[in-house]
């Protein structure tokens, strides 16, 4: 790891030329899950003509982003914490390591089993299964009252997989069992989308101090409606986590569409458009206050069920 003063010198270089790329605030840290090596070689590739994709942000905020600044940094630009991962996903090397098998189509979890209101009527499992990797289940409450699943699709999740202590810049998912809120994205809604759902543009920022979506101010945070975030925040929902925005445990961190060919993100939880759409409308379906979300290692769920509002709306606290 780089000294402290070459690392700040080094942010504040790749700032300026990035800005000769991109909108000054588009992108938190160096963009989509990027290192600043992979950040410079992308702009390198830009001025010599030869770049054949533009990779577009996940920004290290606190998620896809963590954060960009009004400068274009994260907050946090100096060396980061280290990165704290959890037991249960250190554990976690492949569906091969596990005793028992899994399907694909159950997972490692039980439905019934997620202690959430009786209205709630939307439920999304991720489930790591490695890595960056990720199955993402979604379900819909039937008439009797049962979880009926509707799809079930692979996803990515941040570059250092998952973390039940996951803090600012620290490229982990974190675990836990969240509200999720806040239907948002660059393109315009579609038929069946929640009647609060946002097109958002280059006025709309997501704050890091409040960790929500707010316009017509200035500060730290993603600025989600600029084009560094097209494709990946076509579509989003805040996945509800640290939503009383404890300073130093991220913010930003978004279900949303994969975007820019990356097999990662910086904390966020992306899958394909088509499904991120069908999600969409489900929430559409029923509004705010009805869908929610669970996130684990494959074989780790146990502390999760009875997480949702715990540890100041964190990761279920060690026991």
């Amino acid at each position: 790891m780089k000294k402290k003063g070459n690392v700040y010198l080094s942010a504040a270089v790749l700032t300026l030329a990035a800005s000769l790329w991109f909108p000054e605030t588009c992108l938190a840290d160096f963009g989509p899950g990027m290192s600043a090596e992979e950040w410079q070689a992308v702009q390198e590739a830009q001025e010599t003509g030869t770049a054949q994709e533009a990779q577009g942000p996940e920004t290290d905020g606190q998620e896809t982003g963590e954060s960009a600044g009004t400068a274009g940094l994260s907050q946090e630009a100096g060396t980061p914490e280290p990165v704290q991962i959890s037991e249960a996903s250190e554990q976690i090397q492949s569906a091969a390591d596990l005793e028992q098998t899994v399907s694909t189509e159950t997972g490692s979890f039980q439905t019934e089993r997620f202690q959430l209101p009786e209205t709630a009527a939307v439920l999304t499992v991720v489930e790591g299964t490695g890595g960056s990797s990720c199955r993402v289940y979604v379900f819909e409450k039937d008439e009797n009252g049962q979880w009926e699943q509707q799809f079930v699709t692979d996803g990515y999740l941040g570059r250092n997989g998952m973390s039940s202590s996951r803090s600012t810049g620290d490229k982990t998912t974190p675990i836990g069992l969240f509200e999720l809120n806040t239907p948002f994205g660059q393109k315009p809604a579609l038929e069946g989308f929640p009647d609060n759902y946002i097109q958002v543009d280059e006025s709309y920022l997501w704050s890091d101090a409040e960790n929500r979506l707010v316009t017509g101010v200035t500060g730290y945070g993603e600025w989600v409606g600029t084009a560094g975030y097209a494709d990946y925040y076509d579509y989003c929902l805040d996945m509800g986590y640290n939503r009383n925005a404890v300073p130093g445990k991220g913010s930003a961190l978004f279900l949303h569409c994969h975007g820019g060919g990356r097999t990662e993100t910086s904390g966020c939880v992306s899958i394909e458009e088509e499904r991120m759409i069908e999600l969409m409308r489900l929430y559409g379906t029923y509004g705010d206050g009805r869908c929610f979300i669970a996130l684990a290692p494959e074989g780790g769920f146990e502390p999760v069920y009875g997480a949702l509002g715990t540890n100041n709306g964190l990761s279920p606290a060690a026991e």
